[in-house]
């Protein structure tokens, strides 16, 4: 390779190599708090869902709306066990499910291969 050659392939990397972002990605909560009647968004990506704790009073109506956002996971479906509820997700677009916050203890999701957990919990 001659030196010309080479000097444009390097000037070429450099122009075209991308910067580090200056700042990290926003966090996003593992855990909120909602009163009775939220609509929570849980958003379900390559890394499970966010939020995974979903604290609120005992008895409340909730309505998670989960919104998977990405295919490399194995967020396609939403279940509830302790209900016998499962829900496939759409990429990309929200689904609605209401639930009810036990009187104690907590209501358990996952998807559909048990590898993301997340859970209802009495605030």
């Amino acid at each position: 390779m001659n030196k010309t050659l080479l000097c444009i392939t390097l000037a070429l990397a450099l122009a075209c190599r991308r910067e580090a972002p200056s700042q990290p990605p926003a966090q996003r909560p593992l855990e909120v708090s909602a009163p009775a009647g939220a609509r929570v968004p849980v958003e379900v990506d390559g890394e499970g869902y966010h939020p995974a704790r979903i604290k609120a009073p005992a008895g409340a109506r909730l309505t998670l709306v989960f919104r998977r956002t990405t295919d490399e996971t194995c967020g396609q479906q939403v279940q509830f066990p302790s209900l016998n509820v499962r829900h496939d997700l759409p990429l990309n677009q929200p689904v609605e499910v209401a639930v009810t916050v036990p009187a104690s203890g907590s209501l358990g999701f996952t998807c559909g291969m048990n590898m993301y957990q997340g859970s209802v919990l009495v605030q």
